[in-house]
Parts: structure tokens; C-alpha cells; sequence
């Protein structure tokens, strides 16, 4: 696995206009420990980051595209899926101590050099995992498991009475059956 911190220095000292970015890390190591942060997902490939950064006459540009694969589960039938995640960031390059007088919210915006070196491990981390979804669905269409026997409902129905009563009124239901 390589590690996402980019030697900057050729670009700082105008060697080169251009990084070219095709690398991958794993997301279960380092500071994520990301099975904590979203339960029910189990990541089966490692984060591949692609894209460019480029410096446009002092101004420096990231672009990237991360993209991930795993595997989860129905929210509604609990049917093992398979599904990939792509997130795109663009964020504004700016040495180290650039940001002191930028609010924290506009600081999103920017990653700085240290030592000259660029880490963007941590922001697509953040990025990919802002960007899970709360819960995937096999189908839009998905029936789910039937609350009394739990059958999966896409496979058909399972002869449970759904007709339920309100309890308040199981009374009067039961004079109803006595007539």
C-alpha cells in the first residue's frame, strides 16, 4: 500500500506544473479505524485515489477522485450487498501557516504543505466516510422480512394475518366473534 503524503518540492521549485495522482491506501488503518465509524459496512478493496495537481502560476489545485468497494446489507431484507462509493474533491493547495487568519469553516477548502510534503489521506477519509449512505436498499422496491415470521417478502408472501386490531378495541372484536 502506498502511503498518500505527495513529495510537493518539485512543484514548489517549478521542476514540474503537474502531479499525476494514481495511488491507493487502506482505510482500516490509521487514525479512522474506520469499521468504527459505520457500522455494518466491510470495505473489500483498498481506497483508489486518482487525479492531478497542478499549479496554475502560483495558485495550486487538487483534484482527485476516490473511490472504494464493500459489501453491507439490505436495511429492509438484510440480503447481502455489493456496491462502490466514488467520491470527487477539489481543494486549494497553500504552504503551511497560510491559514492562520481563515476561519475553521472556510479552512475545509484549503490542505496545506508541511515539510513539503502534501498528506490527503485524512481529507479523503473524511470525504468517503461524510459520504456512506445511511442505509443501502437492494431495491427500491424491497418488501422486507415480515414482522411475525421474518420471510423475506421479495421471495413472496408468507401466509401471516397482517390484520391487526388495535388493543383498545380487542373487546368488541371479541363480541363480534361471539354473534
Amino acid at each position: 500500500m502506498q502511503t498518500m503524503r505527495i513529495d510537493m518540492r518539485a512543484l514548489l521549485a517549478g521542476e514540474t506544473n503537474r502531479i499525476v495522482l494514481d495511488r491507493t491506501f487502506s482505510l482500516e488503518d490509521g487514525d479512522y479505524a474506520f469499521d468504527t465509524h459505520i457500522d455494518g459496512v466491510t470495505l473489500t478493496t483498498p481506497v483508489k485515489v486518482t487525479g492531478e495537481i497542478v499549479n496554475m502560476g502560483g495558485y495550486i489545485c487538487l483534484k482527485a477522485r476516490a473511490e472504494v468497494e464493500y459489501d453491507t446489507e439490505c436495511a429492509r431484507c438484510l440480503e447481502p450487498l455489493h456496491r462502490s462509493l466514488t467520491v470527487e474533491l477539489e481543494r486549494t493547495v497553500v504552504n503551511h501557516g497560510s491559514l492562520e487568519n481563515t476561519s475553521d469553516e472556510d479552512a475545509d477548502d484549503y490542505l496545506e504543505i508541511v515539510d513539503g510534503e502534501l498528506d490527503i489521506e485524512t481529507t479523503i477519509a473524511e470525504e468517503l466516510m461524510m459520504n456512506f449512505p445511511i442505509r443501502e436498499l437492494c431495491s427500491e422496491n424491497c418488501k422486507g422480512l415480515c414482522p411475525k415470521c421474518g420471510k423475506n417478502l421479495n421471495e413472496g408472501e408468507c401466509g401471516c394475518v397482517t390484520k391487526e386490531i388495535d388493543p383498545r378495541l380487542a373487546i368488541l372484536q371479541k363480541l363480534l366473534e361471539k354473534e
